[in-house]
């Protein structure tokens, strides 16, 4: 037995998701922090008022999912997501701008989105699920393997996935179930129930089934997921649920999320959408949609893609899309001149299960169907290579054909690499058979670029000749790293390492470290003890440019560049390392064409310091793949 669905009933729902979500971002967004607040808010109708509301990333980069689905069609993938962050989407906040300099170093999905990217706890990609669950009304485990492809991108490994997953799971499954504490179990089966994600929005729910007020709810959440970082993503599955849930009416749903407090934007605008579908653009309060119309607001960091001139543009296109997808994936649902929904509930359960599959998923593995076989790379040592250490990664090979397959399987690698095993592996798979080949690669430091490509060649005895699959390595990150300076304990005070401010040379009592991310593993260096270190770092810049550095760390410190004091801790702060900057340990600069010198200088109190490095263009902070920072000066002969 299939659910129906008809077109009034799925256009109009539709309309409600987006007006929806635009409503409660619009009420949010001006309340947005980078950090969360332990009062909450008291708000009650939009602080700021513009029609077609706030632009907005949860929104506009919907848009650009919905032109990849136009220009790749409905099979499309996190590969072909990842073009469309790299031509459609200017901006870089957080994990958006690393996992684009990843995917800019050549790593595909999931390593983009796994690899040195701090952030993959947070909510850049549970916004974004109300696409998937639009063209997959009442199938939710379509709309779960869309929103798992797009999470993938830049938020391999982290929560945030798990995230996505439940908000598309739920909005697909409201389309024909209202019942909102049902909705919310519902989501809670298709993520594993010891994630952070679960656990947040299970105390919501408890906490409304047991009566208790929604302040309440909130300190519980809080309680029970808290970060210092404003959008970290189980914390707001957790306050948006307490709005969906505590809710009586649209405004009280949206307000009520918003007023929990952190990511604020977000909250507002997926409780929005999720009241959207349920009730439909009929039954959306007119005092909270009409003074925001009919269009939709764009920002100028999103470019090279159609702009639906109304909702009611983007919810037909939507709707042929989704009409596709249901047949497409022979869905539980199909499109129907009447509703449908008896035994909904029932008729849900059995596909969800087949969401579990993408729990054990990993993010460290990049998948290539060739037709006679599939190749899956898989990262053991992560992307980055350091000097002359090995790095170890295996090739899984599963033989897709009818018959035994039999060949070599051989790695090309670049110039000056090393690998073993240095012979071929011969490869003899019956049908169905699958098998795990190790390797391990090691490059000294001049032979070492931003991106090296090995190639993984497979030679099949008899059948027809399969590409070359790629497995990019990155560099990884040069230091210096001095002895400790106990006492006095105090920035402004004078410490050897100083006097080397201009030093192009390693220097005596300076320690050559290699790093494979952004994070500058020092406290290993302080025996659990108050202290002071410097470091200096080298990096090679092919013009002169404006660039925003960052040594976000939750201690103090101070850093110069090319001898020139520029910038040092304006009050401590939790660590937030993005290109943006954290409101405390970020300077605008000048890199010179050629070498340049940075210093830092940092010190840790009482607590264990946490500290990254990071440096971006100073226009839409961007991260740049054409510096060299991965050697010294003088070796690069």
């Amino acid at each position: 037995m299939k659910l129906k669905i008809s077109r009034e009933t799925y256009w109009d729902r539709v309309y409600g998701c987006w007006l929806g979500k635009n409503a409660g971002g619009t009420l949010g967004g001006p309340l947005e922090r980078i950090y969360g607040q332990d009062e909450m808010f008291d708000v009650w109708w939009y602080p700021k008022l513009v029609e077609g509301g706030i632009p907005n990333d949860d929104l506009e980069i919907q848009l650009v999912w919905l032109q990849a689905l136009r220009d790749r069609g409905i099979d499309l993938t996190a590969r072909d997501l990842a073009d469309y962050w790299l031509d459609c989407i200017l901006y870089n906040p957080d994990e958006y701008g690393l996992h684009k300099t990843n995917l800019r170093k050549g790593l595909q999905p999931p390593v983009s989105g796994w690899y040195n990217n701090w952030f993959k706890d947070c909510m850049g990609s549970p916004i974004r699920s109300e696409i998937w669950a639009c063209i997959s009304p009442g199938a939710p485990n379509v709309a779960a393997k869309y929103a798992h492809q797009d999470a993938i991108c830049d938020h391999a490994g982290g929560e945030s996935v798990y995230g996505e997953i439940f908000n598309a799971v739920l909005e697909s499954a409201a389309f024909v179930i209202s019942d909102r504490v049902k909705l919310v179990k519902l989501g809670l089966t298709a993520i594993p129930e010891n994630s952070a994600t679960a656990r947040a929005i299970k105390i919501a729910l408890e906490a409304y089934l047991k009566g208790l007020d929604w302040r309440e709810a909130r300190e519980r959440v809080k309680g029970s997921v808290y970060s210092p970082i404003a959008q970290y993503s189980p914390i707001n599955l957790g306050f948006q649920t307490i709005g969906l849930l505590y809710g009586e009416n649209f405004g009280d749903a949206i307000c009520k999320a918003v007023n929990c407090g952190w990511d604020t934007d977000c909250t507002g605008a997926t409780v929005g959408a999720i009241w959207g579908i349920i009730y439909g653009r009929k039954n959306l309060p007119e005092k909270w949609i009409k003074p925001l119309g009919n269009t939709i607001a764009v920002s100028d960091g999103i470019k090279n893609i159609h702009i639906p001139a109304t909702i009611d543009e983007l919810t037909s296109e939507v709707c042929a899309i989704g009409e596709r997808v249901l047949k497409r994936f022979n869905a539980q649902i199909e499109v129907s001149d009447n509703d449908d929904f008896r035994d909904a509930e029932t008729i849900l359960k059995s596909p969800i299960n087949d969401i579990k599959s993408l729990w054990s998923m990993p993010p460290n593995k990049v998948d290539f169907n060739l037709t006679s076989i599939k190749v899956s790379a898989i990262y053991l040592d992560g992307p980055a290579v350091l000097p002359d250490e090995p790095n170890r990664f295996i090739v899984s090979i599963e033989n897709m054909c009818l018959t035994p397959v039999s060949g070599i399987l051989r790695i090309s690698a670049p110039s000056g690499w090393m690998f073993e095993p240095a012979v071929p592996y011969q490869i003899n798979l019956n049908a169905g058979e699958k098998a795990n080949f190790g390797f391990s690669v090691t490059a000294s430091v001049k032979n070492i670029n931003a991106s090296n490509e090995c190639l993984i060649k497979m030679l099949l005895n008899g059948r027809p000749r399969l590409i070359g699959v790629p497995i990019v390595f990155v560099g990884s990150f040069r230091w210096l790293v001095s002895e400790v300076f106990r006492e006095p304990l105090s920035l402004d005070l004078f410490f050897p390492p100083e006097k080397d401010l201009g030093l192009y040379w390693v220097g005596e009592g300076w320690k050559i470290v290699s790093w494979p991310e952004n994070s500058l593993k020092i406290e290993e260096f302080f025996d659990e003890s108050p202290g002071i270190i410097y470091l200096r770092h080298f990096i090679y810049s092919p013009s002169e440019r404006r660039v925003m550095i960052g040594v976000p760390n939750n201690g103090r410190m101070k850093f110069w560049l090319n001898g020139e004091l520029i910038h040092e801790t304006i009050k401590p702060v939790p660590l937030r390392p993005n290109y943006e900057g954290d409101g405390s340990n970020y300077a605008g600069a000048n890199l010179k064409k050629g070498w340049n010198h940075l210093m830092i200088k940092i010190m840790r109190e009482s607590s264990p310091l946490e500290a990254h490095f990071t440096i971006a263009s100073s226009e839409w902070y961007s991260g740049m793949t054409d510096l060299i920072h991965w050697r010294f000066p003088w070796e690069s002969e």
